[in-house]
């Protein structure tokens, strides 16, 4: 879980330590839309996968890209 935070951190250019399981997009000012999609592209660049537009739609909180990556069959430990 460590490397998804410092993935996000690094999509949204702020420090590792800013970001928690409960960071979300809606209480993230650096989280935009654009940002959301640069997240989005580093996240399937660095686990090799294609997300669906449903997924990135609802991909709005570290809790939620976990999920989704679990769901995908990728462990976060």
């Amino acid at each position: 879980m460590n490397q998804l935070k410092t993935l996000i951190a690094a999509a949204l250019k702020i420090p590792p330590a800013d970001i928690s399981d409960s960071t979300a997009m809606a209480g993230t000012p650096k989280w935009d839309s654009l940002a959301h999609m640069d997240l989005i592209l580093a996240v399937e660049e660095h686990y090799k996968i294609n997300l669906e537009g449903d997924e990135i739609a609802d991909m709005v909180s570290v809790a939620a890209i976990a999920s989704t990556l679990k769901g995908k069959g990728i462990s976060l430990s």
